[in-house]
């Protein structure tokens, strides 16, 4: 696949007029709020260049990558208060390389909580407590009073 039909490169376009937008945006990495489900707290972590998985990354996108999950998982805790953030990516419905994140529900963790973010369950999703966490998220992010490279 090319950059051309790839839906996340076509977000990542979209995104510089959205609300909220990028949340984040570094050299190589974009962060936004998880496409597929307004989950409150979860997002997207994708290259903003077009690449297809972790093995397609140049030097710097890998360099870059670490600080970028670990800077993005300090504001995720402090932002929603979770104790945990979990991470995943399957690039299986995009091959465009990206890393989902997020707190599981206090009521639903561990393989269950995965499992129904999948699966797209709606009872997952809160249109305005996801607005407001990612609003959140982006200010926390740019007052820098999270780990940075």
């Amino acid at each position: 696949m090319t950059s051309e039909g790839c839906l996340l490169c076509a977000r990542a376009l979209a995104l510089a007029n959205a609300d909220p937008g990028w949340l984040l945006r570094t050299g190589h990495w974009g962060v936004s709020t998880y496409p597929a489900l307004p989950a409150p707290g979860w997002v997207a972590v994708q290259t903003l260049r077009h690449t297809e998985g972790l093995a397609a990354l140049d030097g710097a996108e890998a360099i870059e990558l670490g600080p970028v999950l670990a800077r993005l998982s300090a504001a995720v805790t402090r932002v929603t208060g979770s104790e945990r953030v979990y991470t995943y990516s399957l690039g299986e419905g995009s091959p465009h390389t990206h890393v989902l994140l997020g707190p599981p529900r206090r009521d639903l963790r561990g393989a269950a909580f995965i499992t129904g973010l999948l699966r797209r369950d709606v009872s997952l999703a809160d249109e305005a407590a996801a607005l407001r966490v990612a609003r959140d998220l982006a200010d926390e992010l740019a007052a820098g009073n999270t780990p940075t490279t």
